[in-house]
């Protein structure tokens, strides 16, 4: 080392990383023009006192090592093509405090301590595995955090420079080494299951940055602890691994509740919770719809709610579209919302809207201790998009959209089946809604229960041949459908509840599933249908009028949505669900509930032009859009 250079320690290295008093004064290494425009992209390297470099913007000496700092404009590297990784991290607490006050506290020397060491050890750890860590990004180095004019345009791009990362690096500080070496154990232990919730709890999930970060990111690697870099690890977050192990569980269980009581879901986190499965798909696609980056984002931590919309552009725009516009939280949500109806993603439409005087999100609801806003949106990412035989038209300034929608008919009856904890009894009161509702024409009654529970009829049907319960069931509908005093599809008896679902193949998963129809009803298709407010409807098509049993998720009371017209969006399909089954309530011009099993049922069915008006967005408390 030079005698001339002294370590860089406490404040002073902290004011040389963060603070730029003349940030007009520094030039991009490769146009040598200023960062007056144009975002700054500073990356780094850590080497030994001695090492001899020249191409460099700044060199910081320090206790761990010589930090070589490289001032780039973020656009002149991605035109030169300049290899970097980037690191998604978890903020420390006390390094967090320290950049919020801006000047020196008590905490300051622990900080730039911390700083150092976290960095040093992230660099180190790459080094370590046998790569060459090069030049990297990680926040703590590379942004002038008390410089807001370079630090604004820095945030302006985060999500492109985690797409144009090369690497990124997911630090999980907070798992061990041995939590993962239990994960990814071949046999079934308390060891394995605890490791799923430790990983789950991770802090790593539960901030809106690093959820964006990883779902931009291209290859990454993983590294735990203080520095445990997985050179051959590519599962992002480990969220495969842990989906699959998890699926396993519920399997060995028998029931996805039983499980969740057992690792004490609650003061727990599942993958579920987590969101892993929009996660997972999230990370494939790099890009996801309206609502499906809202509900992913708006429950986990960030320190400003504009971080929320700059990490929601960042994952439901494309990359290079502009920023954000204004300050205005609300307008600025409702922008994005609406940038997304004019590229046709309709989700701002079917997402669950705020519910006004039924509105149950919040700190009792069932939910609440998710980062990922399940009630709000489900139905995970579009993989196929609606076609319209005409344009779409929109006024921005009264909040409408007008859109060619095929009319499926008029709500005239709205029933909740009763429920009392037990899926098969409710499973019964359901039943004989739809036999009431379709008749007991076999042919009916199944594709009613299809549109009612979500299995296809042919699957239905094949089941009945296979099993010779084509005939018994005929027999069953025909006499319970002529004894008008049943409330009920009996539990007892010939043709019981039980022997109706077996029947139905709604009992047992199918080949492939981890869940049979009615688990899956009672688990995450309740919460699409919006569970409590989930509703069996009577719906009559307005050309023959024929009854059509359905199932709703309301987002008003019932007496609300009788007489609502319903809608299907031609061709629309999100995952796991059928194509050309998505539909709307509209009652006037405004959107009432939505249908997800909504499949054509009826010959008579036309197109019309219908005008809706956007919903009122539902976001959690902390953001204040709601009443």
């Amino acid at each position: 080392m030079d005698p001339a250079e002294a370590y860089l320690e406490g404040e002073l290295l902290l004011e040389k990383l963060w603070r730029e008093p003349t940030p007009v004064n520094l030039q991009c290494l490769l146009c040598q023009k200023s960062f007056t425009s144009g975002a700054l992209m500073r990356t780094f390297r850590m080497v030994a006192s001695d090492y001899e470099h020249t191409a460099y913007s700044s060199k910081i000496p320090t206790r761990r090592a010589a930090i070589l700092l490289f001032d780039r404009h973020f656009s002149c590297v991605v035109d030169s093509k300049i290899k970097f990784s980037a690191v998604s991290h978890v903020w420390d607490t006390s390094i967090s405090m320290a950049q919020q006050q801006r000047k020196t506290i008590p905490q300051t020397e622990e900080a730039a301590r911390k700083v150092l060491d976290i960095s040093f050890n992230i660099y180190n750890g790459v080094e370590n595995s046998g790569e060459e860590a090069g030049e990297v990004w990680l926040d703590y180095l590379s942004v002038p955090q008390w410089c807001d004019i370079l630090r604004d345009n820095i945030i302006s791009i985060m999500h492109e420079l985690f797409y144009a990362a090369e690497t990124t690096i997911l630090h999980l500080g907070d798992v061990s080494p041995e939590s993962i070496q239990h994960l990814y154990s071949e046999s079934r232990t308390e060891e394995r299951l605890n490791a799923i919730v430790e990983v789950c709890n991770s802090k790593y999930f539960s901030r809106i940055w690093t959820a964006m970060e990883l779902i931009r990111s291209g290859r990454v690697r993983m590294m735990i602890g203080t520095g445990n870099y997985l050179a051959d690890n590519d599962d992002a977050a480990f969220i495969h691994r842990l989906w699959s192990v998890w699926l396993e569980e519920i399997k060995h269980y028998g029931s996805i509740h039983v499980l969740e009581r057992k690792v004490g879901m609650g003061k727990n986190r599942v993958p579920w919770s987590v969101g892993l499965s929009s996660l997972r798909l999230a990370k494939s696609l790099r890009m996801v719809n309206f609502a499906m980056g809202s509900a992913l984002l708006c429950k986990r931590g960030c320190r400003d709610r504009m971080d929320f919309l700059h990490a929601l552009r960042g994952i439901v725009v494309p990359v290079n579209h502009s920023g954000l516009v204004g300050l205005d939280f609300k307008r600025e949500y409702y922008r994005i919302a609406w940038e997304c109806l004019m590229r046709k993603d309709l989700s701002p439409l079917l997402m669950t809207p705020y519910m006004g005087a039924i509105e149950v999100r919040g700190p009792s609801h069932w939910s609440e201790f998710a980062n990922f806003d399940v009630f709000t949106w489900q139905l995970q990412h579009e993989i196929s998009p609606p076609t319209f035989s005409e344009e779409l038209h929109f006024d921005t300034t009264n909040d409408l959209i007008s859109l060619p929608l095929v009319e499926i008919g008029i709500v005239s009856i709205v029933r909740r089946p009763e429920y009392d904890g037990v899926v098969l009894s409710k499973f019964s009161h359901a039943a004989k809604l739809v036999l009431d509702i379709e008749g007991p024409d076999l042919e009916r009654f199944v594709a009613g229960m299809e549109r009612t529970h979500g299995l296809r009829p042919l699957v239905i049907m094949d089941h009945l041949k296979e099993t010779n319960q084509a005939e018994p069931l005929q027999r069953a509908l025909t006499k319970f459908y002529n004894w008008p005093e049943l409330t009920r599809w009996p539990m007892d008896g010939e043709y019981s509840a039980k022997w109706l679902a077996d029947a139905l193949y709604f009992s047992k998963p199918h080949p492939g599933w981890d869940q049979s129809i009615l688990g899956a009803n009672d688990a995450g298709d309740g919460t699409s249908h919006c569970y409590s407010q989930d509703y069996t409807v009577d719906i009559t098509c307005t050309g023959y009028h024929k009854t059509l049993a359905h199932k709703v998720g309301g987002f008003v009371l019932p007496s609300e949505m009788r007489a609502a017209r319903a809608y299907r969006i031609p061709s629309l399909q999100y995952h796991l669900l059928q194509k050309d089954a998505v539909a709307v309530l509209v009652q006037g011009d405004r959107i009432v509930g939505r249908m997800i099993w909504a499949k054509p049922a009826c010959a008579c069915e036309r197109t019309s032009t219908v005008t809706v008006r956007m919903p009122e967005l539902f976001l959690p408390k902390k953001f204040s859009i709601n009443g």
